[in-house]
């Protein structure tokens, strides 16, 4: 892995990026300015476009160090990590580790794998969880907390995977801030900020955070290098509140949206499809002259009809998907998040 106590500045991107996409971004560095002891890691803003995120080293060890307090990790423990490297969660896995003299085994994702390990620590998303539950697996004795970050965690999953005896502990985080933010602690699935971390909310609703561990920048095409921080915040496009050190998302200011005046979580949404139809489905709204939006299914595969008729029964009536476009594949990062921008542009 990476040398934490140089100067070297890293470029860290999929191997299954196409290769027009990884010249370019090679490039991309090549034109910004050097920085010293950084690490580039390739994001999709929201226009589904590439840009790179600069992180200090300095940052992501601030973060791991926090990380290794909230969970209590010591030189005793092993990490399982089944998330990619080019990935902050994959990435502050092996930072954290480098701090506490942890050990890490790192492995493609299988769950009959995973539950055969002995680590005691591991960091999931939640369509790894759900591949848990799924198989009714349950819990080796030796894991003491998954810290589950890349998306929401149902309220219904993580009962489920508690039952099965996973100590699975929901996060809020993002690669601007080298992983966690916030993260529970124990069998509560209230998020607390890690001690890193301040948090505050802006007039319009977002999420605001001031931390050590913020980016140094980004790098996009059209823009070269800039620092989007403002007197030392960073302001998210999450929505949500902060009550001591209880961070409550509400989900993303560009995941909501209006459908005959009615406000619609898309996540909410999303969270639904996914428990009927898997990867293989997504929602794109589509804009409609008298309601707003509309809702519409794309599918690569499965029965367009029962998942239609599933769904619909789950949701308000003006949620309901009105349309159906068949689709090669859905666009997803390696952690298997949506890229809805990339999918409405199909």
């Amino acid at each position: 892995m990476l040398d934490w106590t140089t100067t070297e500045t890293h470029l860290l991107l999929n191997p299954r990026m196409p290769a027009a996409d990884r010249a370019a971004l090679q490039q991309l560095v090549r034109d910004v300015p050097p920085l010293e002891a950084h690490v580039w890691l390739a994001t999709s803003g929201t226009t589904g476009a590439l840009k790179l995120t600069a992180l200090s080293k300095r940052a992501l060890l601030a973060s791991a160090a926090a990380v290794n307090r909230h969970l209590q990790s010591n030189e005793h423990d092993v990490w399982l990590n089944v998330l990619p490297p080019f990935h902050v969660g994959g990435l502050g896995i092996h930072a954290r580790a480098y701090l506490s003299g942890a050990r890490v085994e790192a492995q493609p994702w299988d769950a009959e794998l995973f539950v055969a390990s002995h680590a005691t620590l591991s960091a999931l998303v939640p369509a790894q969880v759900s591949d848990l539950v799924r198989g009714g697996l349950r819990a080796p004795k030796a894991m003491r907390a998954i810290v589950v970050g890349g998306g929401a965690l149902s309220p219904e999953l993580y009962r489920d995977a508690q039952a099965l005896g996973w100590p699975v502990r929901p996060s809020y985080g993002m690669t601007e801030c080298c992983s966690q933010i916030a993260t529970a602690r124990g069998t509560s699935p209230e998020l607390l900020l890690l001690d890193h971390v301040d948090a505050r909310t802006t007039d319009d609703g977002r999420l605001a955070f001031r931390s050590e561990s913020l980016l140094t920048g980004y790098a996009t095409f059209e823009r070269g290098f800039f620092d989007p921080k403002v007197d030392g915040w960073f302001v998210s496009e999450d929505l949500g509140e902060v009550e001591g050190r209880v961070l409550r998302v509400r989900g993303r200011a560009g995941e909501f949206l209006k459908i005959g005046g009615e406000s619609v979580d898309l996540q909410r949404l999303d969270r639904i499809l996914a428990e009927i139809a898997g990867a293989d489905a997504a929602l794109v709204p589509v804009e409609d002259e008298r309601l707003g939006h509309v809702l519409q299914l794309a599918l690569a595969g499965g029965d367009a009809e029962a998942i239609v008729a599933a769904f619909n029964a789950r949701v308000m009536p003006y949620e309901r998907i009105r349309s159906v476009q068949r689709v090669p594949e859905i666009p997803r990062t390696a952690l298997g998040k949506l890229q809805r921008a990339k999918l409405r542009g199909q």
